[in-house]
């Protein structure tokens, strides 16, 4: 909670600045932030950790990342140092819908964490890459 703390204050700082680079920086923290959770519940799931108590944290933690989606992407950040497409900014509902459906996606995953089903964890969490990969592929450039 601490660190969803402490990266919303400093978001809010580099958007308040108006520097395109700390938005792009700030943007890819969260994004990391969302697929180190992603991974370590893929972890658990596949049992290279014996955790499965984290998992409601981690699908909670996304859960609330999801929100900040909407805030991340502001006009000023389609430049620089970024594999952000600019089909973000020229399809602006094509890409909030993308932004829903992983929201809505991760609430479906900390439903399944709340029951402690791991078959139900894993299919949510299928859900969950392809709810990213839907916007993904579309909205973000390859890695080089």
């Amino acid at each position: 909670m601490a660190v969803i703390l402490a990266a919303s204050l400093f978001g809010a700082a580099a958007q308040a600045t108006g520097d395109p680079d700390e938005a792009i920086q700030y943007r890819q923290k969260v994004m990391s932030g969302l697929g180190a959770h992603i991974g370590a519940i893929a972890d658990v799931l596949k049992g290279k950790v014996p955790h499965g108590g984290h998992i409601i944290g981690h699908a909670r933690a996304m859960q609330a990342a999801s929100l900040m989606l909407d805030d991340i992407f502001p006009p000023d950040s389609d430049f620089g140092l970024t594999r952000a497409k600019p089909e973000i900014w020229e399809q602006p509902e094509k890409f909030k819908a993308g932004i829903k459906a992983f929201q809505d996606a991760a609430v479906v995953l900390v439903k399944a964490a709340e029951s402690g089903d791991m078959g139900a964890i894993g299919d949510a969490l299928g859900g969950v890459g392809k709810s990213c990969g839907g916007c993904h592929k579309p909205f973000r450039e390859p890695k080089e």
